[in-house]
């Protein structure tokens, strides 16, 4: 078709057809798109274009439609290639379609594509301005959505350049191996040798050494401190006076962690009563070689900062670059005028996003580690004289944290309580549960044996009685947007129970199911989950009052003062996320 368009417009203006200019005419023509490719990739990229659970920026939207297009091609030439060859096989007397046959098709599908594509980007304007509205966000002027188009078309032509490539090489290897073997064998030979190399390249070269270059990369942040992150003067912060740990081994993110959160004149003149200095026991990667040393140091630095004679003794479980929410430590500490004690370790340097890919196995082993260290130092004190234990873990942290327990039963033997915040899928207790809920409760936040001592809460814009009946309290928090909460592999093939329940508040009623794209959409949604607005998608803001009340609710605590506490955890919370966009 590219051909014929050419030469015609050409020849009617007097101008020389692209195929006149040898090296412009040649790249064209070898860049040509295959028919059933084609139809598979404007498939895919009005699919890349429908509903999902948070809204985008017009540049992150173009990458994933480019790069959904680029999948819905590969698919629809396989497809046509399996078409082609059984209908030759069964009708091998079928003419080929005439010219004008072809160019009628060609012309169809450029009419049916355009229509289409301006269709879905007019609809994805329209719900993506709902979708914003939701979650009280600005909407994108209607500029963005032609650079969206541009920009996912030239991300589609850079794959199908280097589908090209590998095409060309297959079909050098196919003649070379024809001089020996019939044909059939040389086709077969070539795909395989392509496409063996191209696999050991991914898996043996390429994907090893980005991890290399990844976890050198994130190492070297690891060991940056961020503006305004100093070295505590408190003796019961980690890098502190007198720690066990020095203030550079924390990492990162411990000496973020560490270095923050509420100090004794600021408790004290919130609550109006003389404040303890909280605990912040932390624990850098780099002070142990095995995990449980890293436990046994994080243990015995809780000692020394007397963590074991606090109220409330909480382990978390941090996530891949060993981020605590601060948000969730701040929340605790006022609830308790400082009566508190938090214990964390680093476990790696990756992002919780390459961890949950690469090494979901590290994260459940320090899990387990840090649990089981701490509990056994904990069983040694009197009854009397014991903390309440709790147990804390948010997104890939949660995975882990839940890994100490075979069971709810076995959970509930060993804590006083248990807070669980967008986790994901995988966590072996949150799928247990969600599978043997009461009937008619949805598999979004279902109902466990009436919700006496178990309970799934979707957040602010979701209220309900957070009461328990029975000791020990365990809570899930997760919002209906939490991409985190909802991704699995199962969603590539398969129709999720919750697409066809009701939506939750902040989830657009337009939102279904499509085979591979879901999957697609929601793996993508994942990189922007903590961006939006506290109360929506990955970010929890001052939810973590309320959940922190339900769990482990202090004596004292006046109820008045609820709604201060959730807007100055809020604010922290805007603070460290930004706005989005």
């Amino acid at each position: 078709m590219t051909q014929l368009l050419d030469r015609g417009a050409s020849a009617r203006r007097g101008l020389p057809s692209v195929h006149q200019i040898p090296v412009l005419g040649r790249f064209l023509t070898w860049l040509r798109p295959d028919y059933g490719g084609l139809i598979g990739a404007v498939c895919f990229f009005c699919w890349s274009l429908t509903p999902t659970l948070l809204p985008r920026t017009w540049i992150y939207q173009a990458m994933v439609s480019g790069l959904t297009a680029t999948i819905g091609y590969a698919l629809g030439v396989l497809i046509a290639w399996v078409v082609r060859l059984v209908v030759r096989r069964a009708r091998p007397l079928l003419l080929e379609p005439s010219r004008r046959t072809r160019l009628i098709a060609w012309w169809g599908l450029a009419g049916t594509a355009a229509a289409a594509i301006a269709w879905y980007l007019s609809d994805n304007a329209a719900w993506q301005t709902e979708l914003r509205a939701l979650m009280d966000v600005e909407s994108p002027g209607p500029n963005h959505y032609l650079l969206i188009l541009l920009v996912a078309g030239a991300i589609f032509v850079v794959f199908l350049a280097l589908a090209r490539l590998l095409r060309g090489v297959s079909r050098r290897l196919r003649r070379f191996f024809g001089r020996w073997v019939p044909p059939q064998v040389a086709l077969v030979a070539s795909v395989l040798c392509v496409g063996g190399v191209a696999f050991w390249s991914w898996t043996g070269l390429l994907y090893p050494t980005l991890l290399g270059v990844a976890n050198d990369a994130f190492a070297a942040v690891n060991m940056e401190t961020e503006a305004g992150n100093n070295a505590p003067d408190s003796a019961t912060h980690s890098g502190g006076p007198g720690s066990l740990v020095t203030w550079d081994s924390l990492g990162r993110k411990g000496r973020e962690f560490v270095s923050s959160g509420p100090t004794v004149d600021e408790l004290t003149q919130f609550s109006g009563r003389p404040a303890l200095d909280p605990v912040r026991a932390y624990v850098g990667m780099d002070s142990a070689e095995t995990p449980a040393g890293l436990a046994s140091l994080a243990v015995r630095e809780l000692e020394r900062s007397g963590g074991f004679d606090r109220q409330v003794l909480v382990v978390v479980t941090t996530t891949g670059t060993g981020w605590v929410d601060g948000a969730a430590a701040d929340a605790l500490e006022y609830l308790y005028n400082g009566d508190t004690a938090i214990v964390a370790l680093q476990y790696s340097y990756l992002p919780s996003w390459i961890s949950f890919v690469a090494d979901q196995e590290q994260v459940q082993i320090a899990g387990r580690a840090l649990f089981e260290a701490v509990q056994e130092a904990w069983l040694e004190r009197p009854p009397s004289e014991r903390p309440k234990l709790i147990v804390y873990g948010e997104s890939l942290g949660a995975l882990g944290s839940a890994a100490a327990f075979e069971s709810l039963g076995d959970l509930r033997a060993k804590v006083d309580g248990a807070l669980w915040v967008g986790s994901p899928s995988r966590h072996s207790l949150r799928a247990e549960l969600t599978e043997r809920r009461d009937p008619g409760s949805p598999a979004r936040l279902p109902v466990v044996d009436g919700g006496q001592d178990v309970k799934f809460w979707g957040g602010w814009q979701e209220p309900m009685d957070l009461d328990f009946d029975d000791d020990p309290p365990v809570l899930f928090l997760q919002h209906a947007s939490d991409p985190v909460t909802l991704w699995s592999w199962d969603l590539m093939f398969e129709r999720p129970e919750w697409i066809d329940e009701e939506h939750g508040p902040d989830v657009l009623p337009t939102l279904d199911w499509y085979p591979f794209v879901t999957f697609w959409q929601v793996t993508a949604d994942m990189a922007l989950s903590a961006t939006v607005p506290a109360g929506h998608g990955h970010n929890y803001g001052g939810e973590l009052v309320d959940a922190w009340l339900a769990v482990v609710p202090p004596d004292d605590w006046p109820a008045g003062r609820t709604e201060e506490l959730r807007e100055m955890v809020h604010s922290f919370q805007d603070q460290k996320t930004g706005p989005f966009g």
